[in-house]
């Protein structure tokens, strides 16, 4: 049963919530409508195109991901270590259950969980250690995936309106993902709350794009060195984008470090410092990865690319000359 204190705590997480989504929504119809009056100079049929595709990526990125995670049951690895007696063995069982259900494990791994269960107090350290070792990486690779794919989209979007969409659908879906890897949620109140992260960050992306972080870049270089170069505003445009798609990448990360904190945290001897410190330096450690990918696979390949080809043709042209000259 619901504390007093559990029930404000929702209250005031619906309300902040309910606030944020219709920020979101109203900026997100601004920017659609003015997008939407550009694309009807082509042919009212791009116009309504446009609309529908809005609506589809609202739908499908955001309500949809948002509504499944209630669906899913609410359990925590927390309750096994708390409880006693049939009580334990009940969460035991719950969480026996999830791994045979949810988990791709080999027969071995089956018969090995079932056995588990006949453990007697060692019962619950032996499932949640098996739990955690089979369920960690994967949703570790998931939060990479989706953090490296926020990055790359946000760095190269055009639009306050695509940067939001884009975050939201993405973080959504990664919180509803983590859920399904797991077999089961966290509380309402944690999930409002990472709702209500998921919202603000949404806001923050927004906010990002609409700021020219290439001019203010380019600025602080100038104010440094004393001098308005071209290599100053080249600077700006190869790191702004950067800027944003690092930014909006480690929201993505924490958002997903926090679910996955929430869902694998058994161990009740840490405390939430702790946690925090943990959950930031796995963080830094993620994100050093996929700025790393993301630069050298969207900035320095094309780059290297580009020049590579100038240079051959160059050489071409040269072999060329030398051809005729003779």
């Amino acid at each position: 049963m619901k504390s007093n204190k559990d029930k404000r705590i929702s209250s005031w997480l619906i309300v902040l919530l309910i606030s944020l989504v219709i920020l979101i929504v109203m900026a997100i119809i601004s920017n659609a409508i003015q997008i939407g009056e550009r694309l009807r100079q082509i042919h009212m049929s791009v116009e309504i195109a446009f609309y529908v595709l809005i609506a589809v990526v609202v739908l499908g990125g955001i309500v949809y991901p948002i509504v499944g995670v209630f669906f899913t049951p609410i359990f925590s690895l927390e309750k096994i270590h708390k409880a006693d007696g049939s009580a334990k063995h009940k969460w035991c069982r719950k969480l026996a259950n999830n791994l045979l259900d949810n988990v791709e494990l080999t027969d071995e791994e089956r018969d090995e969980v079932k056995g588990y269960l006949r453990c007697g107090d060692e019962t619950d350290d032996k499932l949640i250690e098996f739990f955690d070792r089979k369920i960690r990486p994967t949703v570790n690779q998931e939060i990479f995936e989706t953090a490296k794919k926020v990055f790359i989209i946000t760095a190269i979007s055009p639009n306050s309106m695509l940067d939001m969409l884009g975050m939201a659908s993405a973080n959504f879906s990664l919180i509803k993902r983590i859920t399904q890897i797991c077999g089961f949620r966290p509380s309402n109140v944690q999930v409002l709350g990472l709702y209500v992260k998921t919202l603000s960050m949404t806001l923050l992306a927004g906010g990002l794009e609409e700021m020219n972080i290439e001019e203010i870049v380019s600025m602080s270089i100038e104010s440094v060195t004393g001098n308005a170069s071209k290599i100053s505003r080249i600077v700006g445009f190869v790191t702004a984008p950067i800027i944003q798609g690092t930014t909006n990448a480690y929201t993505t990360i924490r958002i997903g470090m926090i679910t996955k904190n929430y869902l694998l945290n058994a161990d009740l001897s840490q405390t939430r410092k702790e946690l925090r410190k943990k959950s930031y330096t796995e963080s830094i450690i993620m994100l050093k990865e996929i700025v790393k990918e993301g630069v050298e696979d969207n900035i320095w390949e094309p780059i290297k690319k580009f020049f590579g080809r100038k240079n051959e043709d160059t050489e071409t042209t040269g072999e060329n000359r030398m051809y005729w000259s003779f």
